[in-house]
């Protein structure tokens, strides 16, 4: 601790950007094992709290179960100072108390107002304000951070430049940048995206991090944010009086119990991703793979899927023989609640961006459900064309 004062290392960063897997990485180091969390989510859905949480479900919005406070929805945008004041007072009477505190924004997050809220207990102190940046995007979809930078001749993409806009806003209230998926991109890029970034930032220090590789001990040298000069700089930039969130980009839930058919999924997210669909994520399950869990998760061009587990509808079967048969009866007993076909197989989506490409996703997801036929097809074990890597990555 720091002056007596509990530490919060505060992870901000645009969408999709790598918070999440960072956290997730952190948490498995032995010596953060009484870390206390805050997740901020701008969706009710809560996903990364449910990933970063020991429980089985979602912890309710508002709420410090596990030691990790789930802020998302409201809390984490009408509601971002008085219910980071309520955590931070929960999270003083843990037992055993926390050496320190990480605190995962949504990607949506303005930092002024973030670090507002995060100050406001002088329990605690402001350690670190990091911002994640994702490599594979910069290079992608802001021209190796040149969009950024706002250097002459770049994009004129409305999605896109909103997006560098709040990029660069976090970015000026950074001490450190994490520079993630290095390895996704050629050397020349990485280096080409550091002077762009220390261009916005020259004080900030830059990590480099390649599959969430870079662990929080390697930035103890690094001097903790001054608050008057951050203050200064909010005032400077007119941004003593914004809202907690990013203007204009909201979110949306999709949730239908029906199978994605894998091929119109695939096609609707090889041309119908919008530069203003700044993130989708959630779970969901295909017609040609029913038993797979899959975390979905897309931020700018890019789409990845994690095998999260298996659906209890699958388990159920006990096809390896491995259940005993009251724990068969267990499961159908739990079943008894859920879909008369599809068991407890659900897609729950965050959709997250500008208005005209949420909504154009949206119908687009609609129109990739397996239609009635398709599901009596696949009741009869029907086989469904799926693009789809085979190879899934497995989510700790």
């Amino acid at each position: 601790m720091l002056m007596g004062k509990v530490p919060i290392v505060a992870l901000c960063g645009f969408l999709g950007s790598g918070k999440t897997t960072l956290l997730r990485r952190w948490r498995r180091d032995e010596e953060l094992r009484d870390t206390a969390l805050i997740v901020h989510d701008l969706s009710d859905l809560g996903i990364d709290a449910e990933l970063l949480s020991a429980e089985e479900k979602t912890p309710k919005a508002g709420t410090l179960v596990d030691r990790v406070a789930a802020l998302h929805g409201k809390h984490a945008r009408e509601q971002l100072h008085d219910s980071l004041g309520t955590a931070l007072n929960q999270i003083c009477e843990l037992e055993p108390p926390p050496s320190i505190v990480l605190s995962e924004s949504t990607g949506a997050a303005r930092p002024w107002p973030l670090i507002k809220a995060l100050t406001q207990d002088n329990r605690f102190i402001l350690r670190h304000f990091i911002v994640t940046v994702d490599s594979l995007n910069l290079h992608r979809d802001f021209e190796d951070g040149r969009l950024l930078a706002k250097e002459p001749n770049i994009s004129q993409d409305a999605a896109l430049c909103r997006a560098a806009e709040a990029i660069a806003e976090q970015i000026a209230f950074t001490s450190v940048i994490i520079l993630t998926k290095i390895d996704t991109v050629p050397k020349s890029a990485v280096d080409a995206q550091v002077r762009h970034l220390q261009q916005i930032q020259p004080r900030a220090t830059i990590a480099l991090s390649a599959q969430a590789g870079l662990l929080l001990p390697q930035l103890e040298s690094v001097a903790p944010p001054d608050l008057l000069t951050l203050s200064k700089r909010a005032d400077q930039l007119n941004l003593i009086q914004q809202n907690s969130t990013t203007e204009n980009v909201e979110a949306m839930i999709f949730r239908d119990p029906r199978p994605f058919h894998p091929q119109r999924l695939h096609e609707a997210c090889c041309n119908k991703l919008g530069t203003g669909l700044y993130r989708t994520k959630g779970f969901l399950w295909l017609a040609s793979r029913p038993g797979h869990v899959l975390l979905w998760q897309q931020s700018g061009s890019q789409i990845s899927l994690e095998l999260s587990g298996l659906w209890r509808a699958e388990i159920v079967k006990n096809q390896d023989g491995k259940l005993l048969p009251e724990e068969v009866d267990q499961l159908r007993d739990r079943l008894k609640t859920e879909h008369s076909i599809f068991g407890d197989r659900h897609n729950e989506l965050t959709i997250i961006g500008m208005e005209a490409d949420r909504n154009g996703f949206m119908s687009e997801l609609q129109n990739a459900l397996c239609t009635e036929q398709e599901i009596a097809d696949w009741q009869a074990g029907a086989s469904f064309s799926d693009p789809w890597p085979k190879s899934v990555r497995r989510s700790d």
